[in-house]
């Protein structure tokens, strides 16, 4: 992604606009909430052979909950941009080394980021490579920074924190399961009228009653979740 794009999508977050992406957000601490972004919503029109889920980042807020830094993680490497009229704050060091970086070495032992004078500019590469250098990445070749996992990270990391659902969501995902549930169905029950019953017809029919269970489950699940919390 462009800082053009990472800029974008600070501004549709900052206007409650996520008419165009799917955004799930658990907050990691009051600063910085960890959030896995559909930029395209799924639509019955997808190419069956795209397979992309959803990206990874990091939204950074300041104290007054305005979004004004972004880290996309790509896993092998991280992108961050940190609005214009909020840089030289610190936004981004603070955040970064005390949630996003022990958050990150829950899943990976090492991490890794490019900083490139001819793709970002002069000056946009001399901030980040001094953030960089600061949190404690070593430059192992021009251009490639590396941090290894440090144990203290781990120790000291709370998980986040839930954030409750209303009853009359967890009705709307109901809905949906059952809605997919169906919908698998009548392709099973096209193939089987078309082909006979077949082992693929009947492995499709135990699909749809796995997915329509969950309507049940998911039931289950929240109402177990509220009465653990009842005795929190």
């Amino acid at each position: 992604m462009t800082n053009k794009s990472l800029q974008l999508l600070l501004e549709k977050l900052n206007h409650n606009d996520e008419s165009c992406s799917l955004i799930y957000r658990r907050p990691l601490s009051s600063n910085v909430d960890y959030a896995k972004i559909w930029l395209d919503k799924p639509k019955f029109t997808d190419n069956v052979t795209s397979s992309d889920g959803p990206d990874v980042f990091y939204l950074i807020k300041n104290n007054e909950n305005t979004f004004v830094a972004i880290v996309f993680d790509m896993i092998r490497d991280l992108h961050w941009f940190v609005n214009n009229d909020f840089r030289g704050n610190g936004h981004l060091t603070k955040a970064m080394e005390h949630t996003i970086i022990p958050h990150l070495f829950l899943s990976r032992n090492e991490q890794r980021i490019t900083i490139k004078e001819i793709e970002i500019g002069k000056d946009n590469f001399k901030a980040s490579e001094k953030v960089a250098l600061n949190l404690g990445f070593e430059k192992i070749a021009d251009g490639e920074y590396l941090m290894l996992n440090h144990i203290h990270f781990i120790e000291n990391y709370n998980f986040g924190k839930d954030t409750p659902l209303d009853p009359n969501r967890i009705d709307e995902l109901k809905k949906q399961i059952n809605f997919l549930g169906r919908s698998l169905w009548a392709i099973q029950t096209e193939l089987e009228m078309k082909f006979d019953k077949t082992d693929y017809s009947k492995e499709l029919m135990d699909l749809v009653n796995q997915i329509r269970s969950h309507t049940w489950k998911l039931d289950d699940f929240y109402w177990s979740i509220e009465n653990k919390n009842k005795f929190i």
